[in-house]
């Protein structure tokens, strides 16, 4: 007897996004949002990540932040003084292109400017993102956070250690401890210890899961103000902040 096709349950990974109704609720939540404060901020994003983001909105719990498609913000608030949803807002077309978002707020700038100043977080770098720093495995007993300033240095487990060798990390079991095997057919140089990178490399993604694995984070997250718009200065309504 066939199965009933009534009753049937569909994962929510197959279920497909209305991508119109995204779009027009975007554009009406900026529009709204134009209208109620009296700064709007451009910024841009370095190394996004989302629990990086999710800690700014809770900072900014009484202002909006908004981080979509640019061209539908761009229309949302107006791309010429005609359609422009409040006065000289149109003046920030100007500075937002490729991935910027958008701060709404009644903030004074002065704060916004020292909060952004000041607030940046270290995460782990992706494949394709440039080395901040070198990083070399020192010979012996391997520990996590080698070149983290305040990183606890735990033993390494030994269950890691058959993922580090087929990462090409030349590494042996001694008395239970993982260490550092000294081959030189391992890409070992003049100096001691294992090289992953150096200052400036393009990181690709054996790399980074060495670093990961020491706990080495190289991805600073930081969002740069772009421009500010003023409700308040109707001769000055919006200025560039780089």
């Amino acid at each position: 007897m066939p199965s009933s096709k009534r009753n049937r349950v569909i994962p929510t990974s197959k279920t497909k996004k209305n991508h119109k109704e995204l779009v027009k609720r975007l554009h009406s939540n900026v529009q709204e949002a134009a209208e109620e404060y009296s700064y709007i901020w451009v910024f841009s994003v370095e190394n996004a990540r989302n629990n990086f983001i999710k800690h700014v909105r809770v900072d900014f719990a009484d202002s909006r932040i908004f981080m979509g498609k640019t061209k539908v913000m761009q229309v949302a608030l107006g791309r010429s003084q005609e359609t422009e949803i409040v006065p000289g807002v149109s003046g920030l077309q100007a500075c937002m292109k490729g991935e910027v978002g958008l701060l709404f707020t009644n903030r004074e700038p002065q704060e916004v400017e020292e909060y952004f100043a000041t607030y940046t977080e270290l995460d782990y770098a992706r494949s394709g993102a440039v080395a901040s720093q070198g990083f070399r495995i020192p010979p012996g007993e391997l520990h996590t956070a080698y070149g983290v300033e305040g990183g606890e240095e735990d033993p390494l487990p030994m269950s890691i250690e058959p993922t580090l060798r087929k990462l090409g990390v030349p590494t042996k079991i001694v008395m239970g401890k993982v260490t550092l095997e000294d081959r030189p057919d391992f890409s070992m140089d003049t100096e001691e210890g294992y090289e992953v990178c150096k200052e400036g490399d393009v990181l690709d993604s054996r790399q980074t899961s060495i670093l990961k694995i020491f706990g080495v984070r190289m991805a600073e997250f930081k969002m740069d103000l772009q421009a500010v718009y003023d409700k308040k200065n109707e001769s000055e309504a919006w200025k560039w902040m780089v």
